[in-house]
């Protein structure tokens, strides 16, 4: 059984990073190169993503189960996202560059602003293009134009500028500007994701109360490399529909919360939460069952990361090796879910489609007994 749920975690895993191409270690290696602010915006579109994708799934039907009624089974969701989420403006407000210089024996100091030595900032996201890129500087020779208007303003004649040992000054430092290494994204066109999930009937017989509960989940476990696992959620609807004082009401009405909470490590924290208006109706016969179901919600995603910054160009920044932390909010804020489902035996097939800050596809297949 263990070994099962250790399997059962890695395939979590692979799906929820992107089939294979990232774990929690090598996205820790991709955020060690950057610093918090770029780090945030770097993996901002996969916080709104997972959100996306973490917040589906959790009903095929506005009609809770009746007492001891049950399903089990998996959700499986393809989040896709817009193209604007694939590059970001890497923040250069650090960078500017300051130094001296001596020439015929008198100092001066230059600052270059950043913004003039890299006018293109825009770099793959977490999604974006899968090599790694780099923020080019401009060529030595405008760097060289930049010095010398500085020096003309502190009084360095253009005849001193022009003498070769001067210029061969002024362009050992133009080489001193480095280009900044970014890291690559994953060049996926969708983030796959798969969760284990269960849910059991609360309706009480001969009253309006007609409820139940969802969760999923798996047990904490070590995996190697990674860390320890742990994911689980909590939910549970109520038919509203009861209440409704119109006779024979013809759908089904109910409002559902849900929550979750996904670990890995000590790099990866993930919190989501949706609030849910659902609609629907189904037609359940003895060894067939039909239905469709539409909802609007209310969601909120946020993430929790944890990494060790380390400049691998420059083993002597005196920030390696400092421990950064921070939370990032998903763009994730309200959706639209329409969906349809059908049931032969107790064999339950659900497939619905979810509009917000990402669209997501979800597939869900499991037993179920109503």
């Amino acid at each position: 059984m263990k070994r099962f749920l250790k399997v059962f975690c890695v395939f979590l895993i692979v799906f929820a990073f992107c089939a294979g191409t990232i774990s929690a270690q090598s996205l820790e290696e991709r955020l060690q190169s950057m610093a918090k602010t770029n780090a945030k915006l770097y993996v901002t579109p996969l916080v709104t993503a997972f959100g996306s994708g973490m917040n589906s799934g959790w009903f095929h039907s506005a009609k809770p189960h009746k007492l001891l009624g049950f399903d089990v089974g998996v959700r499986i969701m393809a989040v896709t996202f817009p193209e604007d989420q694939k590059v970001f403006d890497f923040d250069i407000s650090a960078l500017d560059f300051t130094n001296s210089i001596t020439i015929n024996e008198s100092s001066y100091d230059i600052t270059l602003a950043a913004t003039d030595l890299y006018p293109e900032t825009e770099v793959p996201t977490f999604f974006g293009e899968s090599e790694a890129g780099k923020i080019s500087a401009i060529p030595n020779a405008n760097i060289v134009s930049l010095i010398e208007t500085q020096l003309l303003n502190q009084g360095v004649p253009q005849q001193v500028l022009d003498h070769t040992d001067t210029q061969d000054k002024l362009n050992s430092f133009a080489e001193l500007i480095p280009d900044i290494p970014t890291p690559a994204g994953t060049g996926l066109e969708m983030l796959p994701l798969i969760v284990p999930q269960a849910a059991i009937g609360l309706s009480l017989p001969m009253l309006p109360i007609k409820a139940e509960i969802v969760v999923r989940g798996l047990p904490e476990i070590e995996l190697e490399d990674v860390g320890k696992f742990k994911f689980f959620g909590l939910g549970g609807k109520l038919a509203l529909d009861p209440f409704i004082p119109i006779p024979m009401f013809p759908i089904n009405i109910a409002l559902g919360t849900y929550i979750q909470k996904m670990t890995i490590g000590d790099v990866f924290e993930s919190n989501h939460s949706l609030l849910s208006l659902q609609v629907g109706k189904d037609l359940n016969l003895v060894l067939l069952a039909l239905g469709v179901y539409a909802g609007v919600g209310l969601e909120s995603s946020n993430v929790k990361i944890n990494y060790t910054y380390f400049n691998e160009d420059d083993p002597e920044d005196i920030f390696n090796n400092t421990e950064i932390k921070f939370d990032i909010k998903g763009d994730n804020k309200f959706r639209t879910t329409v969906g349809a489902r059908v049931r032969l035996a107790v064999l339950n097939i659900s497939a619905d489609y979810s509009m917000g800050a990402d669209n997501v596809l979800t597939i869900g297949a499991g037993l179920s007994i109503r």
